[in-house]
């Protein structure tokens, strides 16, 4: 089964990176940052838009805070209050660091990663607010000094919430002008269609060397990415403005 054919169309639902090709097309779909931990640390929250990393929950020890993720889905306001207080504290260490940050709602499909950045400007974008974890996702939660200015976020979670007082910010007003998930998933189809038409394909004329190249390109992964080298699926990752290279 190939498995990057039947994830390409979905590649919508804020992908907002300098992706590695068609795995990080999908990733966006369903609400899952590319560069994030695996599924077993991070749980996505679906096609609506899912959480960009795991929240923390605190316990202590010896009167020292510990920082653990959790997986939740965001559905209270109590809950999307606290997650857009994380997302403040992220956005001043991300300044601090000399990048701007999107304080984003993932519930309403919101990007954190500002367009227009060059490749360049994007890589010191993630290594800002990944850190040490973007070699592996070895780096585990409770080492959140290592872990950028996530980690920074994830600590101020845990220790507001110690503290009894859990971080809280002003719920964002959804875009009347926002495509739906659905809406967004056609756009993003159509254009990868034309894209193979022009290249004399069919929509099943899959399985071939020639379709491979022309769907998926030969764009190497991580940071030696290039949408415009990766065939009809980068290209409409592009031009829907699912990437940041805008």
């Amino acid at each position: 089964m190939n498995l990057r054919r039947l994830l390409a169309p979905l590649a919508i639902g804020g992908l907002v990176v300098c992706a590695a090709a068609a795995g990080l097309t999908v990733a966006g779909a369903y609400g899952v940052a590319p560069f994030e931990p695996p599924f077993g640390e991070v749980q996505s929250a679906g096609v609506s838009g899912g959480l960009d990393a795991a929240a923390a929950s605190a316990s202590t020890d010896d009167d020292v805070v510990v920082v653990e993720p959790f997986s939740s889905e965001l559905e209270s306001t109590e809950e999307r209050s606290e997650y857009m207080g994380r997302e403040q504290v992220i956005a001043e260490c991300m300044s601090g660091q000399g990048v701007e940050y999107l304080p984003a709602a993932p519930w309403l499909n919101q990007n954190k990663q500002p367009r227009g950045l060059s490749f360049e400007q994007s890589v010191i974008w993630l290594n800002a607010y990944y850190g040490e974890q973007r070699d592996g996702w070895s780096v585990p939660a409770s080492e959140w000094e290592r872990r950028g200015c996530l980690g920074v976020g994830d600590h101020a979670v845990a220790v507001a919430r110690a503290a009894g007082t859990p971080l809280s910010a002003p719920l964002p007003e959804p875009d009347p002008e926002a495509l739906t998930w659905e809406e967004a998933a056609a756009v993003y189809q159509a254009e990868v269609d034309a894209c193979m038409t022009e290249h004399g394909f069919g929509v099943d004329d899959d399985g071939t060397a020639a379709w491979e190249l022309a769907m998926w390109g030969d764009t190497g992964a991580g940071a030696a990415y290039r949408w415009e080298d990766a065939g009809c699926a980068g290209y409409a990752t592009h031009v829907t403005g699912n990437d940041n290279m805008h």
